[in-house]
């Protein structure tokens, strides 16, 4: 049986998936035009329709995560539909770059930081090829520099999770907020 919370949010993902394929087959456009829009404003449209879904269906009591997965997924599909390369890979490590943010941002334990950490590394890594293929593809500044950072957050990684796998044996936990090992 669906809870409350998870049913509300696959209604709002069936309401999204909904506006994409509308979007993608030209109908929202349309709809725009016979409106008196511009039907070059259709994904502008139908982004601001799945937000304000996603708001209504987060007031309602929806799962966050659920809406908050689904609504990026839509909403990068509608923004970049009929778009150049460039404008896509920019949109997707900006997504990457604000998943890892927010992950930083609102998990409290250590091994989770860590992978928000190494995803906002990921979409700086994403965004530097896409920059150097876009300004001189003969070149391969950018994929250089891509690897010797891929090769820093390996180290980076490994250091880390051994200082949480220390910190896990001697407290039996790896809760930002129940360790103070360097508070006087």
């Amino acid at each position: 049986m669906l809870s409350k919370s998870n049913l509300q949010s696959l209604l709002f993902l069936a309401v999204a998936v909904g506006i994409t394929l509308l979007f993608l087959t030209g109908q929202v456009g349309g709809v725009l035009s016979g409106a008196g829009l511009p039907a070059y404003k259709a994904d502008l449209f139908a982004f601001l329709a799945i937000v304000s879904v996603a708001v209504v269906s987060l007031a309602f009591g929806g799962n966050k995560t659920m809406i908050m997965i689904g609504g990026t997924v839509t909403a990068f599909i509608v923004l970049t539909a009929f778009q150049d390369s460039m404008v896509r890979y920019m949109t997707l490590g900006a997504i990457f770059f604000a998943i890892g943010a927010y992950g930083m941002v609102a998990s409290r334990n250590a091994v989770r930081m860590l992978m928000s950490i190494e995803l906002m590394i990921n979409a700086a890594n994403i965004n530097f090829v896409t920059f150097s293929r876009a300004v001189d593809p003969e070149h391969l500044g950018g994929q250089l520099f891509a690897i010797f950072v891929l090769t820093v957050a390996a180290a980076e990684a490994a250091v880390g999770l051994a200082i949480v796998l220390a910190i896990y044996r001697n407290m039996a936990t790896v809760d930002m907020e129940k360790f103070n090992l360097l508070k006087w």
